[in-house]
């Protein structure tokens, strides 16, 4: 081959790879819009306003039942963030609420758990243990 044949085809081949390259390029640039059209819905999101006559007030939730909060510690038991509670009064308190949801320290008596555990099921008082 001559000299004028291989710069040719230098050429051609360069200008292939470029092509090539850029046909690549806008695929994945495409493939890219698609994703992130199908993702994050439509539109730019510059504002304005929609088709719909919504007025933009959410709906409450429900939490379901409220229960009362009781810790039991070495120093002993507290309720809804009040300590120096009896046990009494742990079962009266959460006997209201419809429910117990006990957190156990690991400083925490066996007994004084085992104890008001006894004292809750006793009082038919459902049990949530964390």
């Amino acid at each position: 081959m001559t000299e004028f044949a291989e710069d040719v085809a230098r050429a051609l081949h360069r200008r292939m790879r470029r092509r090539k390259l850029a046909l690549v390029s806008a695929t994945v640039a495409l493939l890219a819009i698609a994703i992130y059209f199908v993702t994050c819905g439509h539109g730019f999101g510059l504002g304005g306003h929609g088709a719909g006559t919504g007025s933009g007030v959410a709906a409450a939730s429900d939490a379901g039942p409220k229960r009362c909060l009781v810790r039991v510690t070495a120093a002993g038991y507290s309720v809804d963030g009040k300590p120096g509670a009896t046990r009494d009064e742990v079962v009266a308190a959460c006997r209201e609420t419809g429910g117990a949801e006990v957190t156990v320290t690991g400083d925490a008596r066996e007994g004084s758990w085992t104890e008001l555990e006894a004292a809750l099921e006793a009082a038919h008082v459902p049990v949530y243990q964390r």
